[in-house]
């Protein structure tokens, strides 16, 4: 799949992903919850659309490598793999987010052995 970032049906996803989850997210909305939520609140056109083109990414690419690749063009700061998620279970825990904003949402959980195993050690 090839995204063309100066595409309109790409335009809502582009202005979550470099917009709201820019890199200083955390210290202006706070969590990825509170991101989204007030992407919905604050644009709720906007989080439908951002919503359909996630969809239409997930339908669009195969693995976790190829919806990396196609998300390229449009840029991100925030990497939730560095949570523990693999990047397709994010963009559905999001679409499913914009589409019924109501928490709670796991959008905050840290996934992966490793994440555990660094809890269970106190790292």
């Amino acid at each position: 799949m090839k995204i063309d970032r100066d595409a309109e049906e790409w335009a809502s996803l582009r202005k979550l992903l470099v917009a709201s989850f820019n890199q200083d997210f955390a210290e202006i909305w706070g969590s990825p919850e509170d991101v989204v939520l007030a992407f919905c609140r604050d644009a709720p056109a906007e989080s439908r659309a951002a919503a359909d083109a996630i969809a239409t990414l997930l339908d669009g690419t195969a693995d976790d490598t190829d919806t990396l690749r196609a998300l390229e063009p449009l840029g991100r700061d925030h990497r939730p793999e560095a949570a523990g998620w693999s990047i397709r279970d994010w963009l559905a825990e999001v679409e499913r987010v914009l589409r019924d904003p109501t928490p709670p949402t796991r959008l905050n959980e840290r996934r992966g052995p490793s994440w555990r195993s660094r809890s269970t050690h106190g790292h």
